[in-house]
C-alpha cells in the first residue's frame, strides 16, 4: 500500500545521486506530495496520483504531462523507477 510517508533510503547511494534527499507522501484522496529537502530550503510538488496495478501514474498540474511508474512495495519499502532509474524508499514515521 503507498498511503504514507516514504523517504529515500540513505543506502540508495545511487538514487540519492540522482533525487537527492527525497520524501514522498501518498494520501488517501489522491493527493501527493514529492519534497526534495535541500540545505537551504525545502523544494515541495503538489501532485495528484492512481494507481493501476503495479503502477502509479502521477500528474503535476502545472506541468499537463502525466508519468507512469512501475512500483513494489515489500513491507517497509518501497521500489520505484523514476524515467527508469530505480529508487529504494523506507516507510517513515507519520
Amino acid at each position: 500500500m503507498l498511503l504514507g510517508r516514504w523517504r529515500i533510503d540513505p543506502t540508495d547511494a545511487e538514487a540519492v545521486e540522482v533525487f537527492g534527499d527525497a520524501a514522498l507522501e501518498f494520501d488517501e484522496r489522491g493527493n501527493l506530495i514529492y519534497i526534495i529537502m535541500e540545505a537551504e530550503k525545502d523544494q515541495i510538488i503538489l501532485m495528484t496520483y492512481r494507481v493501476a496495478g503495479d503502477v502509479v501514474i502521477t500528474h503535476q498540474p502545472s506541468h499537463p504531462d502525466p508519468q507512469s511508474t512501475r512500483f513494489e512495495v515489500s513491507g517497509d519499502t518501497l521500489n520505484l523507477a523514476f524515467g527508469g532509474q530505480p529508487a529504494r524508499f523506507i516507510r517513515a514515521p507519520a
